[in-house]
């Protein structure tokens, strides 16, 4: 890959606060890495702004599923195109999914002194804990 040079030009106080600032006196890797590290950090914000819209339509269709589930118990007719399954009866099936998939992941990035805590708190609301499967020991 070839490397072209360009030309910048700083008043006599730009120059010297960058002389300054600059590790041993490298201006030009200065500038470099500063330029290329907001560059950097801009295309994160730009990933993460995406994965934020992507969140909130997550969110809306989550909140379809449980404004549908409300409906359901609350006894009143759903609508016949409303988002999220129209079982009769019961939670619809990509709620049930969703929050299966968030308490395993919760639960695969919990230490085990984390999951007893929770435990208890269910035990304390008068709710059975679920246990699942043993884990293998891993270090906490």
């Amino acid at each position: 890959m070839r490397e072209r040079k360009y030309t910048v030009r700083f008043t006599e106080d730009e120059a010297e606060w960058l002389q300054d600032v600059a590790l041993d006196g490298n201006v030009s890797g200065y500038i470099r890495d500063t330029v290329l590290r907001q560059s950097k950090s801009d295309r994160k914000l730009v990933s993460m702004n995406e994965r934020l819209v992507d969140l909130g339509q997550d969110m809306r269709l989550v909140t379809d599923l449980l404004h549908d589930l409300n409906q359901k118990v609350a006894g009143t007719p759903t609508a016949p195109d409303a988002t999220g399954s129209q079982e009769p009866e019961g939670i619809p099936d990509e709620l049930t999914a969703m929050v299966l998939e968030i308490l395993l992941l919760t639960r695969a990035n919990s230490t085990r002194q984390d999951i007893r805590m929770a435990q208890g708190s269910v035990e304390y609301a008068g709710l059975s804990v679920w246990e699942g499967k043993k884990r293998s020991s891993r270090t906490e």
